[in-house]
């Protein structure tokens, strides 16, 4: 399915359904979108074909071009000082970036530069497009973001991550007590005694975490592990609290305990979204996304007693 983003909206060639189906479930069942949000766009004028709106029971039974309206164009940006971003990955609809340490994802009511603003600059060189996130990393974490370019896209990727098939995996440097491989299943809720933190609570959401020991090592009377980690929910700080609760939280992560490290930038803590997994919602085709690790590890883990060998063999 050929798609293109334009200033004005996206233009869609949608390939002929398998039966004959009234325009609205196709649109719905093609785009990855529920029928309601189709239907409503459809009252409102924004989906066109030839020039004309379509009845959403009108039958459609061969390859269509379809319009459908959105304002993409460019964005006045007012932060001039943004950080230069790497792409790892990048198609008409959907964006993949490397964020680097100390950077927020979306505006927190200050003026501090943003890894959103930072996108939709990209997209603005591109000539269209909307930088929505599909997901966030807290802002010492560093690793792939994956966001959509425009309204459909970030529905169709919404979806995917609330059924589980955006697979996400991460890696990080702990310290303290031994951990236990396995899935760590512990319920987390707000930190009702410090403001902006989690705790594993029996009253919280359900956090389910992967957990992978890839190397360990007894360095300076400490406990240092490396370890693969993949979530199965996206709780807020999840890997954060799941280590902390284990008794070894991620080395520079202050507020759950965390051992400072001088390797590591003021702020920066030792968990990296190293891969990024889905099937993508227009091609069909599986995706693979890879960050490399930041810089600071080499060193961090050299200290430490780690080896990152089997990371690089990867």
């Amino acid at each position: 399915m050929d798609v293109r983003v334009n200033p004005g909206g996206i233009f869609i060639s949608l390939p002929k359904p398998p039966r004959p189906m009234p325009c609205a479930e196709w649109l719905s069942q093609a785009l990855h979108v529920p029928q309601a949000h189709v239907r409503h766009l459809l009252r409102h004028g924004a989906v066109r074909v030839r020039g004309n709106t379509p009845s959403h029971l009108e039958i459609w039974d061969r390859p269509t071009q379809v319009w459908i309206d959105e304002d993409l164009r460019p964005v006045d940006l007012a932060s001039a000082s943004l950080p230069p971003v790497r792409v790892l990955y990048n198609d008409p609809s959907l964006l993949v970036v490397d964020k680097p340490e100390n950077l927020l994802v979306h505006r927190d009511g200050s003026d501090a530069p943003t890894l959103d603003a930072c996108v939709q600059r990209l997209l603005n060189e591109e000539g269209a497009g909307r930088a929505y996130h599909v997901h966030r990393l807290d802002r010492g974490t560093t690793g792939c973001v994956l966001y959509a370019k425009h309204g459909l896209m970030l529905r169709a990727m919404d979806a995917e991550l609330a059924a589980g098939r955006v697979r996400r995996t991460y890696l990080a440097i702990a310290s303290g007590t031994r951990i236990r491989p396995g899935v760590m299943s512990a319920p987390i809720g707000r930190d009702r005694h410090v403001s902006g933190r989690y705790r594993v609570s029996r009253t919280g959401k359900v956090a389910r975490t992967h957990v992978e020991v890839l190397d360990e090592a007894d360095q300076g009377g400490a406990r240092w592990t490396l370890v693969r980690l993949r979530l199965e929910t996206g709780r807020r700080h999840q890997i954060r609290v799941h280590l902390s609760a284990m008794g070894a939280p991620v080395v520079g992560d202050t507020l759950y305990g965390g051992t400072p490290h001088p390797a590591l930038a003021p702020g920066q803590i030792a968990l990296h979204a190293a891969r990024l997994q889905f099937c993508h919602p227009y091609a069909g085709e599986d995706v693979e996304v890879r960050a490399p690790l930041p810089r600071a590890w080499e060193k961090l883990a050299a200290d430490v007693g780690l080896s990152l060998d089997c990371l690089k063999r990867e």
